[in-house]
């Protein structure tokens, strides 16, 4: 997984720079910072629209007793779109662009729940139960504490045997 947000990390943003900087030399400086702000500009206000809808949808789901799957998933896809329309680059923003659009956002809806169905099929998860962690350690100090004073009550007696037992 590191690997993964590694290269995703330095690679987008070199593909990025191949991009950005032949589109500065053909149109200008000023007119590629325009394009990259104006997009974050439109990202941020279509991002919070379609945002608020997918939050009323999956409220109305919850209200009339409904799984909000579909609804959670568009939202999914709008924090996504809005995180790539923020991130400056041409590439990022065409791919926010195009996951604010329901029928771009149809196969990855697809993709997504294939991908949660195979993890619910498949499971590979570790489940860390905390609080019987803590519970098991809690029982571990209190046999420490009764062993460390039978010792002590066990020297404190005249046998020399009581010391082995």
């Amino acid at each position: 997984m590191f690997a993964r947000l590694f290269l995703f990390f330095t690679i987008v943003p070199l593909i990025e720079l191949l991009v950005l900087i032949p589109l500065g030399q053909q149109i200008g400086l000023w007119p590629t910072i325009a394009i990259v702000v104006l997009t974050a500009a439109v990202g941020a206000v279509l991002g919070k629209r379609q945002g608020l809808q997918a939050w009323n949808r999956i409220r109305t789901d919850l209200a009339t007793g409904k799984m909000p799957g579909d609804s959670l998933l568009d939202g999914l896809a709008v924090l996504l779109a809005c995180t790539l329309l923020i991130t400056p680059g041409v590439l990022t923003d065409v791919t926010g662009l195009l996951l604010l659009t329901p029928f771009a956002r149809k196969p990855l809806k697809a993709w997504a729940k294939r991908q949660f169905t195979n993890m619910l099929q498949n499971p590979n998860v570790t489940v860390i139960d905390v609080a019987r962690i803590s519970v098991r350690r809690e029982q571990q100090n209190r046999r420490r504490d009764r062993r460390s004073s039978d010792d002590l009550d066990a020297s404190n007696t005249c046998s020399p045997w009581r010391t082995f037992v």
